[in-house]
């Protein structure tokens, strides 16, 4: 887990039911851990606890072929004991089973060190230890069948290797693991936390809250984006990063047409239970520099608050603690009276200029939407905001591997360094020049907290048609847009290895 946040607006986390189908691939079986009280880091309660009541709410309903759920909340602090949970869960499991397995808690790592070493502290407040990526992969490497892995902590992204400026190592490299972690290797994975009254705690992750918005009747299975009932690894990531903004959501494998989630779409009504703003859409991610404005629209139930949060990008890291709060008084001293940020029912419009003392010349800008129902606050979304310079060379450099093996289920994985934002086009080539696989077309960057300063991509070695590239040699081409100027590198070759 992150540092703690405080947001000024929240008072309390909105617990809503869930329900929803796991794809039944087999016999379904979960295992959820949190860990809020620790010896060596900062406290996190009750953070944790709350994101394993909402995921197993999300995981436990509907027609799920669900044969056990084990939740433990308050902590444990041996990888004896999370082996002793691991074993009890997952008993019985067979090939064709699915294993799920969620864990929020502090994650430890550095940029540099073995991927392998990555760790996620284990505690109960009295005492504490950790259990590293290899050492969480030799656990489950025990549970036959496929294993996905939802990893919230800090640095989670480093045991799959992404989100890194090197090494590019992924511990949970094979066709039986499916990893979704909340932040890249190099990134803090956000909470916030708030009081009830005088004295009851109530918080929970960023990650958690969007995971659960995708898979669960409750967010309208927000993350089935072409509406057939599926939820597939894919579809998960994508909808993660639109409305996860604090973090990098990092996955393994990439592309994976994996049924994460499944449900009955014929009976679905299709609107978010309980959801008193929905429909939220920017119009795009990328501000200009001179005049740092965002619009964007989204449909307003029922009569409600609504709350912009602001938190800028400083000094390689968001920071929450001088984040500014704009409530939304367009319709102020109408209906409501003088009652700050209340709209009624109906599609709203908004430009939203920033300040350009916050913003500086350039920038990252994280928007979160916040509506505050019958005095109960909720998250809503947020996205990432990039405001490049009007002018300037972003002195590219692409960090790659040497070669990469696909059909061992290997992933190149690689970095492109550029001194401050901007939209990158970044494509995969033969030796010809010849366009193998697109993998992002003008598309904005945001803060991965890598240093040098770079965004994290990666390739499955399939081409645009979706088939396996060749074996052979192949490069990456960048091109940069910054104000009416482009600017372009091209990575060392490097080798597609095929079957051995």
């Amino acid at each position: 887990m992150g540092r703690r946040l405080l947001l000024a607006v929240l008072l309390a986390w909105l617990f809503l039911p869930f329900s929803g189908a796991l794809a039944a691939q087999g016999t379904n079986r979960a295992l959820l851990v949190g860990c809020d009280h620790f010896v060596t880091q900062e406290d996190t309660s009750p953070s944790s606890e709350n994101n394993v009541i909402r995921m197993a709410e999300a995981l436990s309903g509907g027609a799920m072929n669900l044969e056990r759920l084990v939740t433990r909340s308050t902590g444990l602090s041996s990888p004896e004991e999370l082996a002793e949970l691991i074993s009890d869960a997952f008993e019985g499991a067979t090939e064709d089973d699915v294993s799920y397995f969620y864990i929020s808690t502090h994650g430890l790592w550095r940029q540099g060190t073995p991927n392998s070493e990555m760790t996620l502290l284990l505690s109960d407040g009295r005492n504490e230890s950790g259990v590293t990526a290899q050492q969480l992969r030799t656990l489950f490497d025990q549970v036959p069948g496929t294993k996905v892995l939802m990893l919230d902590a800090c640095h989670a992204g480093a045991v799959i290797g992404k989100g890194v400026h090197a090494p590019f190592d992924n511990v949970f490299e094979g066709p039986d693991y499916k990893v979704i972690c909340s932040s890249g290797g190099a990134e803090e994975s956000w909470f916030w936390s708030g009081t009830i009254g005088d004295a009851q705690l109530t918080g929970a992750g960023y990650f958690s809250g969007a995971l659960v918005n995708g898979l669960s009747v409750a967010g309208g299975y927000g993350a089935d984006d072409n509406n057939d009932g599926v939820i597939t690894l894919t579809e998960l990531k994508r909808y993660l990063l639109d409305h996860h903004g604090a973090s990098t959501v990092r996955v393994y494998p990439e592309e994976d047409d994996f049924a994460v989630m499944s449900y009955d779409a014929a009976s679905f009504t299709g609107r978010r239970r309980d959801a008193s703003v929905t429909s939220v859409d920017f119009g795009a991610d990328v501000l200009s520099a001179e005049s740092p404005t965002v619009n964007f629209i989204f449909n307003v139930v029922r009569a409600t608050q609504v709350a912009y949060q602001f938190v800028y990008h400083r000094s390689g890291r968001w920071d929450f603690d001088r984040s500014r709060l704009l409530y939304d008084d367009a319709e102020r001293f109408g209906t409501f009276g003088d009652a700050r940020g209340f709209l009624s029912p109906g599609m709203k419009e908004r430009a939203i200029t920033l300040d350009r003392a916050d913003t500086g010349s350039y920038g990252y800008v994280l928007l979160q939407l916040i509506a505050i129902d019958s005095g109960v606050p909720s998250l809503t979304t947020s996205r990432v905001l990039c405001v490049p310079p009007e002018q300037g060379d972003p002195a590219l450099d692409i960090l790659t591997e040497d070669c990469f093996a696909p059909e061992s289920w290997d992933e190149l994985c690689f970095v492109v360094h550029h001194r401050f934002p901007c939209e990158l086009t970044v494509t995969v080539e033969d030796m010809e020049g010849r366009t193998v696989r697109r993998l992002a077309s003008r598309e904005p960057t945001r803060p991965e907290q890598l240093q040098p300063e770079g965004s994290a991509y990666c390739w499955n070695g399939r081409a645009n048609d979706s088939s396996l590239a060749p074996a052979g040699q192949y490069r990456i081409r960048v091109k940069a847009y910054v104000g009416s100027e482009h600017y372009e590198a091209v990575s060392e070759p490097f080798e597609l290895l095929g079957a051995n």
